[in-house]
């Protein structure tokens, strides 16, 4: 019942991130080792946050039978909405696994972009930091929507198809997943749907 841990943060997405939850289950964990005491269930949690951030990326590349010279479009590198804070955001590691596979990377995120360029500095040549969500998707194989900005909330999906020249849409924030109207226009997947 309390608000800050309610059903409302419990939502399908691609890992948690950000300066306090990450640090502290490995503070915790660290703390149950050093007292001889395993923490099962918060390491079961460490190992489960990063292995659903390797899921979206084989998830992403093997619905796309590869991604090698491919352009992927990313909404969202902030670990969460109204926020410039990319510290240990699912964004940096599915991005990094998205290139390290020969993909090239477009951009946009409405707060995350300044963070997002030292971030990843190390991959600078292959991201384009895009102005908005529509030049993001320019000439794109796919979309992936990672972090749910209002602002992604309300795409005009139609205009984001005309952009691209491929039809993939990784929902990965599941924020269209009751939509008919991007399963009419995208090859689209959500977390928690097959494949």
């Amino acid at each position: 019942m309390d608000g800050r841990i309610s059903p409302k943060f419990l939502h399908c997405g691609p890992g948690y991130g950000g300066s306090c939850f990450p640090k502290d289950t490995l503070a915790l964990s660290r703390i149950g080792r050093d007292s001889g005491e395993e923490m099962l269930v918060v390491e079961a949690a460490i190992k489960a946050n990063h292995k659903q951030k390797t899921r979206m990326i084989t998830k992403i590349i093997n619905n796309m039978n590869g991604v090698s010279n491919k352009t992927i479009a990313i909404l969202g590198l902030s670990f969460k909405p109204e926020t410039d804070d990319m510290r240990d955001a699912p964004s940096i590691d599915i991005i990094k696994g998205l290139i390290e596979s020969g993909a090239k990377i477009r951009t946009f995120c409405p707060k995350g972009m300044v963070e997002a360029q030292w971030r990843l500095a190390d991959s600078a040549k292959d991201i384009y930091y895009a102005k908005d969500e529509y030049d993001a998707s320019a000439s794109a194989d796919a979309i992936v929507l990672i972090t749910e900005w209002n602002q992604f909330r309300g795409l005009d999906l139609i205009e984001l198809k005309k952009n691209m020249q491929g039809s993939f849409f990784f929902d990965l924030r599941n924020v269209f997943s009751r939509s008919r109207e991007i399963r009419r226009l995208f090859n689209y997947f959500a977390v928690g749907q097959k494949s």
